[in-house]
């Protein structure tokens, strides 16, 4: 732009430069002629035309050049509003794809989590269950039993098993003797300590 600027201001100055020679070599023919009044009178006039011709290419350039300008300005505007709308649709496609990377890597993240998660729950939700099962609970209040009474009957306490005798007295299946105790203190019977019968047991 500084480059057509200058070539604009050059050529102008080369036409002016040419007008004013011609203006000067008129004057001087014109000015040679002593005693001819008409010669002055031409040379004003010359000089006025070539004033007024100057004018009107000054003008002309300056309009020239200010619509040249102004086109020069509407284009670079055109290709920067081009430029910018290139740059941010590559934006917005690298952002989407990026995007797109991180969710599938936090996808494949949360789901990698969640399966060891609910293994993790799944065995520890074996180990209550087996360990549940080695144990034997009240019949009474359903507390962890440590009284064995007969097959599948234990009690936590023996407030429960007299709460709960006349109850079970008809299906019990234990024999009426006791049986002896280890010398660890449990029944050669059942796992836990054995209760003995109610003593309104009859």
């Amino acid at each position: 732009m500084d480059n057509m600027g200058m070539m604009e201001n050059n050529h102008g100055a080369n036409e002016m430069s040419g007008v004013t020679d011609l203006a000067r070599d008129v004057k001087v023919d014109f000015s040679s002629q002593d005693g001819e009044e008409g010669a002055w009178v031409v040379d004003d006039r010359m000089k006025r035309m070539i004033m007024d011709l100057q004018r009107h290419w000054l003008q002309h350039y300056q309009e020239a050049r200010e619509k040249m300008l102004v086109e020069l300005t509407e284009t670079l505007h055109s290709e920067f509003l081009s430029d910018q709308q290139k740059i941010r649709t590559e934006l917005l496609t690298q952002f989407k794809d990026e995007l797109d990377q991180t969710k599938a890597e936090l996808e494949t993240k949360y789901q990698e989590t969640l399966k060891e998660e609910l293994a993790n729950v799944r065995e520890k939700h074996n180990k209550e269950i087996v360990s549940l099962k080695k144990k034997q609970w009240c019949w009474h209040c359903e507390k962890e039993a440590i009284y064995h009474c007969c097959w599948n009957t234990a009690y936590c306490s023996v407030e429960c098993q007299q709460a709960h005798w006349q109850q079970h007295r008809r299906l019990c299946r234990r024999k009426k003797a006791p049986p002896h105790p280890n010398s660890n203190g449990t029944s050669s019977g059942g796992a836990g300590l054995q209760l003995p019968a109610p003593a309104n047991d009859s």
